[in-house]
């Protein structure tokens, strides 16, 4: 090891060392930013988990195979690195992980009608596919799958770094942690969106499941999904 990379190196253990958010903790607009996404993020878990909890009773229609639960839980899982690597400034990273989200949702909440989607290599094969259903021709699954698209297109151009406006151009790890609200409100709007209609499109197909659920996560679950929508949720026989 060179004597420049071995002094870089130790240089790199001093900044882990010393590493932290603490000047985070007392900004107003990153805890807001923070507190939106948390939520959303907290709501999108306990649906899981009650998913999870519920797929055990085959006496609920339709049923939930423990591979679709994998493909969504990991969905969530990606929502939750996004929401992460937000909190220390690496936008572009937090977007990249919103876009799996997005890939694996997508497998996981349509491996019932399309038993080998997660064997297709092609997104846009993947996307037109889904876009075949008859549960997304009608609404509002349409105009919410529709939104997810929208949004797995803008995210795509952060991954394939379309423009300038793309890149990050980070050159040194002291650059984090830190905190930029335009770029962290983009994520932040985002995340909320796609977890509102991940949400939303689950307790429409589940209902059944969405209706025996524990009362206080019903009720974190139905805060967190558009008003829009909620009497249509709470409908549904």
């Amino acid at each position: 090891m060179s004597r420049e990379i071995s002094s870089d190196f130790s240089n790199l253990l001093e900044f882990i060392k010393k590493y932290n958010l603490q000047g985070h903790s007392g900004n107003g607009d990153f805890l807001k930013i923070l507190s939106q996404q948390h939520k959303k993020f907290y709501s999108y878990l306990t649906c899981i988990a009650e998913l999870i909890h519920l797929s055990k009773d085959k006496s609920i229609t339709p049923t939930i195979s423990e591979k679709q639960l994998a493909f969504i839980t990991e969905s969530c899982s990606d929502i939750g690195s996004a929401l992460f690597v937000m909190t220390h400034g690496a936008y572009k990273a937090s977007k990249m992980m919103l876009r799996s989200s997005i890939e694996t949702f997508n497998k996981g909440f349509n491996l019932d009608s399309i038993p080998d989607i997660d064997q297709e290599k092609s997104v846009f094969v993947i996307f037109d596919n889904i876009k075949a259903l008859p549960f997304f021709n009608q609404e509002p699954q349409k105009t919410l799958f529709d939104s997810i698209h929208h949004d797995y297109k803008l995210l795509c151009q952060d991954t394939h770094t379309a423009s300038d406006i793309n890149m990050q151009h980070i050159t040194a790890l002291n650059y984090f942690p830190t905190f930029d609200l335009i770029e962290a409100a983009q994520v932040s709007e985002i995340l909320m969106r796609l977890v509102a209609s991940y949400n939303t499109i689950i307790c429409i197909k589940y209902n059944d499941h969405f209706q025996k659920m524990h009362h206080r996560n019903k009720e974190n679950i139905i805060e967190n999904i558009p008003k829009t929508f909620r009497p249509l949720i709470h409908g549904i026989s």
